[in-house]
């Protein structure tokens, strides 16, 4: 059971974030790295020079999640300019994560520090693009994925290489089921912490893109005078309303503009679009 009232208008858009912060793969980690920061930064402190392990992010996005950003914040005990790779790996390679291939076969994009990009859709690892912007300690990288199209964009430090919003993406792989952003540290020092939420951001979430860590929320209400709500379910979004009172409704309903509503143990899909008056009683 939940309860809620609202009281002199809603909030005309969402609270900042969202959803939930994503960790990297604590199942996942190679013996090389450090976790740190709730799981959200590896840095490898174990592992050696030209460590070619890297450390998954638990969870995964899908094809049906649309065009996702998210932020690496590079280790500031790295060097200028890192040997390893920033990017997303495929669900093919998720499981090499302790053989010691770089993160850049099977369907996977990985970003060098030296301004390569490497990417492959088998098991032998090609060099795709030179000249892109080097990386290294301090530095934020930025990722937009579509994880439909297997298109990947990045950027560093407020400077998109390729707009995200109607450029051409930085470079297109094979496909896959599923993509994991992923942190590698291939020399001693070297790392990153991912950032998946608005208010972690070194910079805004461009336009139509979401955030990594976004959910759809379970209500959603925009404009209201007066709310009152007990004993409600999921799937409710509500654009204007004069006065609601509901008890024991159904799961899913949306409501456009209605003066006045009431429903006591309703039916479970219901669309108004506008009504000045609306009463609905379950029946025997």
């Amino acid at each position: 059971m939940r309860a809620a009232i609202l009281a002199q208008g809603g909030d005309t858009a969402p609270p900042v974030d969202i959803g939930s912060v994503w960790q990297l793969d604590t199942a996942r980690r190679p013996p090389g790295y450090t976790l740190s920061d709730g799981n959200q930064t590896a840095v490898n402190t174990s592992g050696g020079t030209n460590y070619q392990r890297w450390v998954p992010t638990a969870k995964a996005i899908l094809p049906s999640d649309g065009r996702r950003y998210w932020e690496v914040l590079c280790a500031p005990t790295g060097a200028t300019s890192f040997d390893g790779y920033m990017g997303v790996i495929s669900a093919a390679q998720r499981e090499e994560f302790d053989i010691g291939n770089n993160p850049i076969t099977l369907g996977s994009i990985g970003w060098r520090g030296n301004g390569s990009l490497w990417s492959s859709d088998t098991a032998t690892a090609s060099q795709r693009l030179t000249g892109l912007p080097t990386h290294g300690a301090d530095d934020v990288l930025m990722f937009v994925l579509d994880p439909s199209a297997a298109s990947l964009w990045i950027g560093k430090n407020g400077v998109w290489r390729d707009d995200p919003v109607s450029g051409a993406p930085t470079w297109t792989a094979g496909g896959s089921a599923a993509f994991h952003p992923q942190i590698q540290g291939r020399n001693p020092g070297d790392g990153g912490t991912l950032r998946s939420q608005p208010s972690q951001f070194s910079y805004p979430v461009p336009p139509t893109v979401r955030a990594l860590g976004f959910e759809e929320p379970d209500l959603r209400i925009f404009e209201a005078h007066a709310f009152i709500e007990l004993a409600w379910n999921k799937h409710l979004s509500v654009g204007e309303f004069e006065a609601w009172l509901v008890l024991g409704g159904g799961t899913r309903l949306t409501s456009a503009n209605a003066s006045l509503f009431l429903d006591h143990g309703g039916g479970t899909r219901l669309t108004t679009a506008q009504s000045a008056l609306y009463i609905e009683v379950e029946l025997p």
